[in-house]
């Protein structure tokens, strides 16, 4: 298979335009639906999407040319990330405004950064260190930003300690997940099968979350709404589907981890973009400012 850094940079782009409209989609449901059903209905429907996939294109069932510890690695990468991440995501979400989401996760670099330092060896240079910086000043300012009363305030608050505990969770999912794409090489189906295997854990503890709420059962009752049903079907196609196994392969083709950081970035510009279109979330100066502050400190990372 080809495996180049044009296809990497190409798919990151395509799942960082897709993922952003999965976000706006998920965001208009998320005052209906539990943010907890929402992550476990988007894995388990994302899995059907794979295992049509995976039938239509006669791909393997199981990929056999891993390591036990490489399968070890893919479980405890889904349960962090399609798991534990994404559901502390999409409570989130259901907190704070899709555009705040979208500046607050140009902090994953930096955290891609740190946990690559401990974890992958990864030397941080002075000029990687200034950018963190610089993004984390990019954050307070989305977070201090002026709200109309009291109570939104703290609400946006706790949406934003979510936020970054999602991104905190997600980022060390994918990092211990980078030597198994490594070791599976240009191989897109290979690279497929573990971002459909990825998402088996994920479906597992995204209900055992979701059950772990008070009046679970009354809760499904509201999936009654066939205008919710499409919408979370549509979501999970965009975004759990085709922008998650767009961003698998991008970050499997792409050498440097922090270009494909910076390029996954980009879903900031076209979040913030939908938000306002079609959920009508008003573009203040703060979040042009915060924005382009943030897209500065991850270019400087990564240069």
């Amino acid at each position: 298979m080809i495996s180049s850094p044009f296809m990497g940079y190409l798919a990151m782009l395509i799942a960082a335009f897709l993922w952003s409209i999965a976000v706006v989609t998920f965001k208009s449901v998320s005052k209906n639906l539990s943010p907890f059903l929402i992550n476990s209905l988007k894995n388990t429907i994302a899995l059907f999407f794979f295992c049509i996939l995976f039938y239509f294109f006669e791909f393997s069932f199981w990929y056999s040319d891993l390591s036990i510890r490489g399968y070890y690695i893919i479980i405890i990468s889904g349960i962090l990330g399609m798991g534990i991440g994404d559901s502390l995501f999409v409570y989130s979400l259901s907190k704070i405004k899709a555009n705040q989401v979208a500046i607050i996760d140009t902090f994953a670099p930096v955290m891609n950064y740190i946990l690559s330092f401990f974890i992958l060896g990864t030397i941080l240079s002075s000029y990687q260190t200034f950018g963190s910086v610089i993004v984390i000043i990019a954050i307070l300012f989305v977070t201090y930003e002026n709200r109309i009363d009291n109570n939104q305030k703290q609400t946006d608050k706790r949406g934003v300690v979510f936020q970054i505990l999602a991104t905190f969770v997600s980022c060390l999912g994918i990092v211990i997940l980078k030597p198994v794409l490594n070791k599976v090489g240009g191989s897109i189906e290979a690279q497929l099968w573990i971002t459909a295997f990825r998402l088996i854990p994920g479906v597992v503890i995204a209900w055992v979350i979701f059950l772990c709420q008070k009046d679970s059962l009354q809760l499904l009752l509201r999936l009654k709404n066939k205008i919710i049903i499409k919408k979370m079907i549509f979501g999970t196609f965009v975004g759990t589907f085709l922008a998650l196994s767009f961003w698998i392969v991008g970050y499997a083709n792409i050498e440097e981890p922090p270009i494909a950081s910076i390029i996954g970035q980009s879903a900031v510009i076209f979040i913030t973009i939908f938000s306002s279109i079609f959920l009508k979330e008003k573009i203040t100066k703060t979040k042009i400012g915060s924005i382009i502050l943030a897209i500065i400190g991850v270019i400087i990372i990564v240069t």
